[in-house]
Parts: structure tokens; sequence; C-alpha cells
């Protein structure tokens, strides 16, 4: 069944990404399969020193929320070459520390998680979803966060995704990074940047589960939605 949810949640929520993440960057090339088992498996290898990976809620421009329902999930998805290319246009080779585990020359990714976020289908602004719904928690541990770092890059991303985040729905991080694994894995993409045109028609023909769904789309993010079952849902239009 395919569920309406509220416009405005939808373009707050994609200024915010964009605000947090990326910056525009259009580049439409010819569509080129591949799934995302393709992506660097370099990465875990990679793993050295993350240095301090802690979120302050605190420092949140949005804070939280911890009485919003969860009525709906929405898949966050990122071009990371337009992420990293702005990085470096912005900081040269003097990368932030968040940046530089994702932005390695030794690691090569293409779509990434950037979060999965439960929503409130009655939100008006961006403030009005669950967030920080257990608090500012502890770091957790780098064995924690290593498994997944192939499909979302940064111990500071898994962090604070999962604070802000995955602690208003699952018990524990694990879970949370578990189903956006099931998830991500379950999506065929591609890997070149594509229009948005492009990209909802090369979706929709390479994954059957999410024809006849409404996705989202801002830059250099898709989104994806899910109802409480983990069937697919339409996203806001």
């Amino acid at each position: 069944m395919k569920k309406q949810v509220s416009t405005l949640s939808l373009i707050a929520l994609a200024a915010l990404s964009i605000w947090q993440y990326f910056t525009e960057h259009k580049k439409d090339t010819k569509p080129a399969p591949t799934t995302t088992q393709q992506q660097s498996q370099s990465a875990v290898k990679n793993t050295k020193d993350f240095g301090n990976y802690d979120v302050i809620m605190r420092d949140d421009a949005i804070g939280q929320n911890k009485t919003a329902p969860v009525d709906y999930y929405m898949l966050a998805l990122s071009w990371s070459p337009a992420f990293c290319e702005n990085q470096r246009a912005q900081y040269g080779n003097n990368l932030p520390d968040s940046a530089q585990y994702q932005c390695s020359t030794k690691n090569q990714f293409g779509w990434v998680v950037h979060g999965l976020w439960p929503q409130n289908a009655n939100a008006r602004s961006v403030t009005d979803h669950p967030r920080f719904c257990k608090g500012d928690l502890a770091p957790l541990p780098v064995e924690t966060l290593e498994p997944y770092l192939s499909i979302s890059p940064g111990a500071k991303l898994l962090q604070g995704e999962w604070e802000k985040h995955g602690s208003c729905a699952f018990d524990s991080a694990e879970a949370y990074f578990k189903q956006e694994k099931a998830l991500f894995e379950s999506l065929s993409l591609p890997n070149e940047q594509l229009s948005r045109k492009a990209l909802f028609q090369w979706m929709k023909q390479n994954n059957p589960q999410l024809k006849g769904a409404y996705l989202g789309v801002s830059h250099n993010e898709l989104f994806i939605c899910y109802d409480r079952q983990w069937q697919v849902i339409d996203c806001p239009k």
C-alpha cells in the first residue's frame, strides 16, 4: 500500500541534507549499471585511526525531538564523487578529518548511504521529525562501525546517523546499521551520476520493487521511502 506524506517535509529534509552534506554538482552521463555489491571492498581494509568521531547534540542546528511519532522511513542515498569534489574544491589537500576516509584516493565510492531516517507523516518542518531520541550518546566502538564503512563511509557519519535518527526507532546501533545495509543491498544503482529524469527511469527499470512509487531527489541525493513493514511507499511530493 502506498502512502502519501507531507510535501513540506521532503522539501525541508532535502534542504537540510544539501546543507549538511552536499552542494550542487550537475553532470549528466550515460547510465552504466552496477549493483551495490560492487561498492569498494577495499574500504574496510584501509581502516586506520578515525580520530574524534563523537557527535555532540548541543552543537546540532536542529536539536532534539524525542516525542515525534515514527510513521515511515526515508532512506537517503548520496552520490559520493560530488561530495568529494566539493570538499577538494573547498579545502584542497587539507581535507577535514570527517572527509579523509571517504575522499581518500585509496577508496572509491559511488552511491553511499547518507542515512535511514524515521519520519513523522504530519511533520510541517524538519524539527517535527524524530531526532536524538535517546539524547547525547557515547561514541560507538570502532568494531561496530567498521562493517558498514563500505556503504556509509565515515565513522562520524555513522555515529551521527545513529544518534540523530537510528536511536529513535531501533534498540541498538547494530540493528539500525544492519537494516540500512539490507535496504541498500536490495537496490541496483547506476555507477554514474544521472539527471533527475534519467535517474528515476534507471532506478525503476532496474528495481522492480520501485515501479509505481514516487521517489525523492535533490541534487546529489536520492530518497526512497518505506512503511513500518519495510514495503516501498510514495515519498513526499
